[in-house]
């Protein structure tokens, strides 16, 4: 499967308070694309853009249009934290005729476009989309991503973050059962890419690793980022490539920003990040 997925592409993380969410990022060091929104589906966003892969805060901007197309948005979560992977793949068409021939009942790819309203007016930045239907991918909801337009969406600056992250290197989601979900992720990216240790699962996709792991081992590995009970949010764990976690740890303290500080990483709760928890560790 490595031709149709070359890794993470982006993170969901919903929002109930867009405008709240964004500020709460910024002072953590990020640097936020202007306020992105969905045509006809009610939603907007704001991204924080790296070298390699990015972040999404998405929310509900027009109630009565979100209402309107609940049908539209297929198997998406909502709630706090994270609600979707999206993985980068070079051919979304291609991608799709692969995993077909996996067994994987793939929707049809699709055209998509979002608006985004910058200071010199709104551009429209398109993608290529390919959803993945639920059996597939019991952890979370994921799907595919090309971007048509990458110009749009990587600017000059967007990608100069106060806090010094250049990448995403994983994220790790908290599941009921890991163990049950490895024959869904191995005829999704392939029996090689999927590795079992201490009941916790991992795929590797290039550069990038997606974990499974159960609430109670995810709070033990990590008993002061993620809340303590499991209450239908996703409060997933996205680690963060950064390129001087002596700078990044010093940005953050100097911003306010409760911290854990470990020898090989600098941390944030996920009540702090807008429900993610957030590990900034030094760049290979």
């Amino acid at each position: 499967m490595a031709d149709a997925i070359a890794g993470i592409d982006h993170l969901l993380i919903d929002s109930s308070d867009l405008e709240a969410d964004r500020t709460v990022w910024e002072r953590l060091g990020f640097t936020m694309t202007p306020r992105g929104r969905h045509p006809q589906w009610g939603t907007g966003n704001y991204c924080t853009m790296f070298n390699q892969g990015y972040l999404e805060l998405i929310g509900v901007v027009d109630a009565a249009e979100f209402a309107a197309n609940a049908s539209r948005r297929g198997s998406r979560k909502q709630g706090p934290g994270l609600s979707a992977i999206a993985f980068a793949t070079a051919d979304a068409y291609a991608a799709r005729d692969t995993l077909v021939e996996a067994g994987i009942a793939a929707d049809s790819t699709k055209d998509l476009s979002r608006l985004l309203e910058g200071d010199e007016g709104t551009t429209e930045p398109r993608f290529d989309i390919l959803h993945l239907p639920p059996d597939a991918t019991p952890a979370t909801p994921m799907f595919l991503c090309r971007h048509r337009t990458p110009d749009l969406v990587r600017r000059p600056g967007w990608m100069d973050h106060a806090n010094g992250v250049t990448a995403i290197l994983s994220v790790t989601v908290p599941v009921s059962d890991p163990l049950a979900m490895v024959s869904h992720h191995e005829r999704l990216v392939g029996p090689s890419a999927v590795a079992v240790t201490d009941e916790i699962v991992t795929l590797h996709l290039g550069h990038e690793t997606v974990m499974l792991a159960r609430h109670d081992d995810l709070l033990a590995l990590y008993p002061e980022l993620v809340p303590e009970t499991d209450d239908g949010a996703c409060p997933a764990v996205v680690t963060l490539s950064v390129a001087d976690l002596e700078a990044t740890t010093a940005y953050l303290r100097g911003a306010s920003v409760p911290v854990v500080r470990d020898a090989r990483a600098v941390m944030v709760a996920a009540e702090d990040a807008c429900g993610i928890a957030m590990v900034f560790e030094q760049a290979p």
